[in-house]
């Protein structure tokens, strides 16, 4: 886990986001602008659920990350769309990851010999609300010496990320209660027994990325 300043603009963010990244992993970020929701392709449109001009716009940018990374890796005009579980379909070959808040979107991808999956999430680093902390936050979760305040968002942005990294693989829908953070270790844990590798930045946002490295067999 990592401390770092606010992360006021694009070049923090990618700063920030390339250092949690494992070696091979590409990444981008942006602000989400208004009208970025014409960056969906026509075959990712109708998997979008969000129907708000705001929502689009953010997955919209989401995906214009998306497609950059894609053209980086030798798959350019490859659409991105949503899977039945809402998960990012990528080409054979490709594992990837997308979030975004109302505000930054982030992508990250790699060829599945790098590694074998990656998920990635961002939520500004504000309190959960008082009813979904006990929800997220298990005693088995151990979350090392970050702020109380915001010890249910940390355990909720680790769990999105390593859910991310897990469902490729596992293709298995999880409660928070069935993944287990040892932030200290830098392991998530899940039911199934899947160990997945997670690293975090804290700042005005908390922003994490979880992988499975390439060696490492089921």
């Amino acid at each position: 886990m990592s401390d770092g300043p606010a992360l006021h603009d694009v070049g923090m963010l990618e700063q920030v986001l390339a250092a949690l990244a494992p070696p091979g992993v590409l990444i981008a970020c942006r602000c989400v602008e208004a009208g970025d929701a014409s960056h969906i392709l026509p075959d990712e449109s109708g998997t979008i659920l969000s129907r708000t001009p705001s929502g689009r716009d953010a997955s919209g940018a989401g995906r214009l990350l998306a497609h950059g990374l894609l053209r980086q890796l030798g798959h350019p005009d490859v659409a991105v769309p949503r899977g039945k579980a809402g998960e990012p379909v990528w080409p054979i070959g490709v594992v990837g990851s997308i979030a975004h808040d109302a505000d930054i979107a982030i992508a990250v991808s790699a060829r599945a010999e790098t590694v074998r999956s990656v998920g990635v999430d961002i939520e500004l680093a504000t309190p959960l609300p008082p009813d979904l902390e006990p929800i997220v936050v298990t005693p088995r979760d151990r979350l090392g010496d970050c702020d109380p305040a915001i010890a249910g968002k940390l355990a909720f942005v680790v769990k999105e990320a390593a859910y991310k990294a897990s469902f490729p693989l596992d293709g298995e829908v999880l409660g928070f209660e069935d993944i287990a953070v040892d932030l200290p270790a830098g392991i998530v844990t899940l039911a199934n027994g899947r160990r997945i590798e997670a690293r975090v930045s804290i700042s005005s946002h908390i922003l994490a990325v979880a992988f499975v490295p390439a060696a490492v067999e089921d």
